[in-house]
């Protein structure tokens, strides 16, 4: 073995001994913030902050209003790095670099689809829900592009959960009438969609106004039906994902808010903005731990929620004054108060992330495939500081990069 070599094949041993089984760079552990205020006429704009869990002193932690979004923001999905937002009204999904802080692409769904809520239906695919066509457009997500249309009795297609091969859409039907100001409720349901063919299995009927819906990772997806914020309250709607039959309908006897599952299976309910108070069932029970008339009032009221993998609550209460009180509130698994943010205007939704730089992913689609290998070829002998394709940042793009870019996959 020639003495030049050798030292290339040592080096590069090293450079897999020291990143092996993980991108160059520091782990981020974030909280991402949507802030969907729109009020022109005070310079208020939809934004994103950004919360770093690692930081002790709360008001350092926070990053606000690092980056403008669209109009009216609906969502956030986080797959890796890469946070995908979609805008009701600039009918497009925003793409956010969450690593770099920056935008890196839209994904454009054409006039008039009001995009609602996205999930990831396998690794390159992704639904999403367009609520003003009565359409689930499937995504391309290393294309960034629209590659089907799925077309069924959808009505007014709103949330989205995938478990076990097939994604569950909730249909809330309901009409507006703008001259008279009234709203209509018709049946709703939810529609079942096979996710290897794009295919309709089945609609479940449910009670009035489905929107939000979510899984328990296991067996269980679960409805949550608001009523019409009157005389109709909300309930839990528990689908058994195995039969696709409904195994249990829990009244709520309130108009529901947001809702978020813990790593123990509870099921913690925000009650809307006429009861301000956090309910909690246990699903894997079956049974309430605080139902109304128990209820935690210290953290109601909020938007958004999310968990934490230390069992800690983050949820949002946004200021839709726009006067900046807009703050993220900490619940711990004990019920107390463990921490208190304040975020950029109107901040509705969050979500905990564990975010690992992806050097690897040359072409930044939150993927590492061959797609990278040949961009990656197309900057070979580039030199200098912070280049593109220097993954292991040593100043140059040689066969190193690609080495370890391909082990990466």
């Amino acid at each position: 073995m020639k003495p030049s070599f050798l030292c290339t094949w040592l080096r590069y041993c090293i450079l897999l001994i020291l990143f092996s089984g993980s991108a160059l760079g520091q782990v981020q552990n974030l909280a991402i913030v949507v802030n969907a205020l729109t009020l022109p006429e005070l310079g208020i704009t939809p934004s994103l902050s950004m919360i770093d869990l690692t930081e002790s002193n709360a008001k350092r932690a926070v990053n606000n209003e690092i980056l403008p979004l669209g109009n009216t923001p609906s969502a956030l999905l986080i797959h890796g790095h890469l946070a995908y937002i979609p805008n009701v009204f600039s009918d497009n999904i925003l793409i956010i670099n969450l690593q770099h802080r920056e935008i890196v692409g839209r994904i454009l769904l054409g006039a008039g689809a009001q995009p609602q809520q996205l999930a990831f239906v396998d690794s390159h695919r992704m639904y999403v829900t367009c609520d003003a066509v009565n359409e689930v457009r499937v995504i391309d997500v290393t294309n960034r592009s629209v590659v089907k249309t799925i077309k069924s009795s959808f009505n007014k297609p709103t949330g989205i959960t995938v478990l076990n091969g097939k994604a569950y859409i909730t249909n809330p039907a309901w009409e507006s009438d703008a001259a008279s100001e009234k709203v209509t409720y018709h049946d709703s349901s939810v529609t079942v969609i096979d996710t290897e063919t794009d295919t309709v299995l089945k609609s479940i009927g449910v009670p009035t106004n489905a929107v939000g819906i979510l899984n328990d990772g296991e067996n269980t997806v679960i409805v949550k039906t608001t009523g019409d914020y009157n005389l109709i309250p909300g309930n839990l709607v528990l689908i058994d994902a195995a039969t696709d039959e409904i195994r249990k309908t829990v009244p709520l006897r309130l108009t529901p808010g947001s809702f978020a599952i813990n790593s123990e299976g509870k099921l913690f309910i925000q009650g809307g903005w006429f009861n301000p108070v956090l309910l909690i069932y246990d699903l894997v029970r079956e049974k309430w731990i605080r139902d109304k008339a128990d209820a935690l009032v210290d953290f109601g009221g909020g938007s958004g929620m999310d968990f934490a993998m230390d069992g800690n609550l983050y949820i949002t209460y946004p200021d839709w004054s726009g006067g900046g009180q807009d703050v993220i509130r900490v619940m711990g698994p004990d019920e107390t108060l463990r921490e208190t943010y304040r975020v950029g205007r109107g901040a509705s939704i969050v979500k905990i992330a564990q975010i690992v730089p992806r050097a690897e992913d040359i072409n930044d689609d939150g993927f590492v495939n061959i797609a990278d290998v040949v961009l990656l070829s197309s900057y070979i002998g580039e030199r200098g500081d912070g280049i593109r394709g220097d993954v292991n940042m040593d100043g140059v793009v040689n066969i190193l990069d690609v080495v370890f870019v391909s082990k990466s996959f």
